[in-house]
This record gives C-alpha cells, structure tokens and sequence, in this order.
C-alpha cells in the first residue's frame, strides 16, 4: 500500500483500530459509524432545485426514464463506495454501506448538492468565511479551496456530463471531498503531480474505491484532519504541463470569440 494504515494488527477490526467519535452528531453532516469490520456511512443532503429535474447531457438531450439528476447522484454514491473490499491485514471482507439521506432532522447540518456555477469542471468548495486560510494549517495548496473538517465538508458543485456513468463516478468522486480525502490526479494545486501508485483509484481517474481511499476516509473522521496524497512540485512536470494548459486555454478562448462572432452574423 503506498498509504499506510495505521496500526493494522492481526485479529483486530476496522472499529477496534479507528476510534471514531463525533461529540455533536447533529453538527456532521456526513457521518461514519463502525461496527466489526462494518463501514456505516451516513450523509444528509440538499439537493438545488436544478438538480431534481430530469437527468440532461451536455448536449442538452433529455434521457427518458432514467430519473433526475438527483438520483444519478445517490446512484452513483452508493454504487462506487458500498462494495466489499479487502484490507491487508484485517481478517475477512470489510463491508461498506452508504445512506443517503434527503429528510434533514431539525438541528442536522446537511451538504449542499447543486449544479457547478463558475467551473467548467466539478468540484467542492468551502463557505467563503474557510477559503483560503486553509493551507496555512495544512501546508498543502489544495486546501486553499477545500478547508475540510467534520462539521464543514464543503459543497459540492457538478458540471454536465456526456454520459449518465460519467455524471454518476463524478458524483462519487466529489463525495470523496466531503468524506475528508484530497485528489491525486495531477492536478494545478498538486503541481500536476499524480500520486504514485494511485492509477484506478477513484479520487485519480473515476475507477474504483481502493482500499487505501477507504482507510484515509477513516483516519479523517478519526482525526478530524482532511487526509491528502502525497503530492511533489517537480519542475519537469509543472514547467511543460502548465504551458500545455495556457496554450490549450487560449485556444479555446480564440474559439469562443469566433463563436460569437459567427453567432452575432
């Protein structure tokens, strides 16, 4: 693993190991609780009015019959993390089970849900009053935008996506944030550095929940502390890949302005 979890002592089970406690429930809104080798996640949630309408593609083309953009995002949640996983280590299959829940008690702090206003890309955020401050606790640039803590997850903000298994993995992925876990694509605040060793992890590439994404999320909800990929500033990387990324954004901004110009003909 190239995350290592900590103490894993043969005979011991995923709640003797992480000591989970949260000492005002009602204040987290995504919630894990642990029984055996059984991962109970729990997460509260308000969905935008933008997204209880029927499921749209990019394209604009409605799929008939395939629900709202809602339940493409519960769908997608629960089928990339509630599976069976293998944990070296830990004796038998550690089973994960995800509720999401939409009926907010009174009192319960809830993640917000909506469609992505000011990105081409999805993404979470936190509450402007938390931006920006993070990284100087933390040290990593990631968390200048994502200031993640128990009882401020951050919202998630979704783009429109091709295909509806597109929508759903991006969904799961953006969930990852609120469960207190960073990326590990190589991405602009990681210095487009990948993680090593992370290829087919969901937070790198949309694949599958690996069992080291599943022990971080733990060790966040144990610690309090959002758990991050390593990450590097190699200047072989972050030299050619950021003069890639202007010369592909201006590229597109030189096509926009032809766009509108043939539009305004």
């Amino acid at each position: 693993m190239f995350y290592k979890p900590k103490d894993i002592l043969p005979g011991k089970t995923l709640e003797e190991l992480y000591k989970i406690r949260y000492k005002d429930p009602l204040k987290v809104p995504v919630r894990i609780k642990l029984k055996g080798n059984r991962v109970f996640i729990t997460a509260f949630v308000i969905f935008s009015d933008e997204l209880l309408k029927p499921y749209m593609n990019r394209d604009g083309y409605e799929e008939n019959g395939t629900g709202t953009f809602a339940d493409h995002v519960i769908k997608g949640i629960k089928r990339f993390w509630g599976k069976e996983y293998i944990i070296p280590g830990i004796d038998g299959p550690v089973t994960v089970s995800v509720d999401i829940r939409t009926d907010i008690p009174k009192g319960q702090r809830a993640v917000l849900i909506r469609k992505a206003r000011f990105s081409n890309t999805s993404y979470v955020s936190s509450p402007i009053p938390r931006m920006g401050w993070g990284v100087f606790m933390t040290l990593c640039p990631e968390s200048a935008m994502i200031n993640w803590s128990l009882y401020s997850p951050g919202r998630i903000n979704l783009n429109l996506w091709n295909t509806v298994r597109m929508y759903e993995g991006v969904a799961a992925h953006e969930f990852g944030h609120t469960l207190g876990i960073g990326d590990a694509y190589g991405a602009h605040y990681r210095f487009f550095y990948e993680a090593p060793g992370t290829e087919g992890f969901l937070m790198n590439d949309n694949g599958s929940v690996s069992p080291e994404e599943l022990l971080m999320v733990l060790r966040a909800h144990e610690t309090g502390k959002m758990q991050y990929f390593p990450y590097r500033f190699v200047p072989g990387i972050w030299f050619p890949e950021l003069k890639k990324r202007i010369k592909r954004s201006l590229r597109r901004r030189k096509r926009r302005k032809k766009n509108r110009r043939f539009k305004s003909v």
